[in-house]
């Protein structure tokens, strides 16, 4: 893998910025096809549950509410080498990140966060339709539209949300020394930044914040890690 170059990180955000931008109009003609009725198809509520892979528990949420279970890990996924694809199962994704899936998106809460990954350099894709059921038509509070970047947070109460939760729904690894299949164990250097700022701790316990930048930079060796420049957001955030 090559080392980080000055400059790919702005030409990274610069493209996810473009996409972003391509792509919102046909965001918002999703939604609508979406979600409009979908309160009738699925009933008045809908009761989902999963067998957590740590605890053993049985977990459950109603579609409508949303929240945290507090008894679910920060992050806990598989440390699979990347492409790291929307999960197929997405409403149990978000069942252990003990979070409740919707008919329709929140109002009372809602933020954007826009996240990038990059490995010696290199960005790795954040995938479209994380925490969006479209077989059920249900939605996670938190969730992508696109390949941008770009978390939603469109929750139905005032909460805070994490980069954990969302690595759960990802169904990626994430800890101080993993991310998937890149761990400090095998030779790489994992380091977060907030808003240009290096970070200490868990990446996972980072509150998801509005138009705010969460970098993870994943580098080998001699390698200096670099914060990015600023996402470039597109017009209507």
């Amino acid at each position: 893998m090559e080392k980080p170059m000055a400059g790919k990180g702005d030409d990274v955000r610069r493209k996810a910025a473009a996409v972003a931008a391509g792509q919102k109009a046909r965001e918002r003609r999703r939604r609508l096809l979406m979600f409009s009725g979908a309160g009738a198809a699925v009933g008045a509520a809908i009761v989902v549950g999963i067998v957590s892979g740590t605890s053993g528990s049985l977990g459950s949420a109603t579609a409508g509410t949303a929240g945290t279970s507090g008894t679910q890990p920060p992050a806990q996924g598989p440390t699979q080498a990347p492409p790291w694809a929307a999960p197929a199962n997405a409403s149990a994704r978000a069942q252990a990140a003990g979070l409740g899936m919707l008919t329709a998106e929140g109002s009372a809460e809602h933020i954007h966060t826009h996240l990038s990954i990059t490995v010696d350099g290199q960005a790795i894709t954040v995938p479209a339709d994380v925490g969006i059921d479209l077989g059920a038509q249900l939605i996670s509070p938190l969730h992508t539209h696109d390949t941008s970047g770009i978390i939603h947070v469109e929750s139905p109460v005032q909460k805070d949300f994490t980069l954990g939760e969302f690595f759960t729904e990802w169904d990626v690894a994430l800890s101080p020394n993993q991310v998937g299949s890149y761990a400090t164990a095998g030779g790489y250097t994992i380091t977060t930044f907030v808003n240009g700022a290096r970070q200490a701790g868990d990446p996972a316990g980072i509150t998801l914040a509005n138009h705010e930048d969460v970098d993870i930079v994943i580098t080998k060796g001699a390698a200096q890690a670099t914060a990015p420049g600023a996402f470039s957001w597109p017009a209507g955030y």
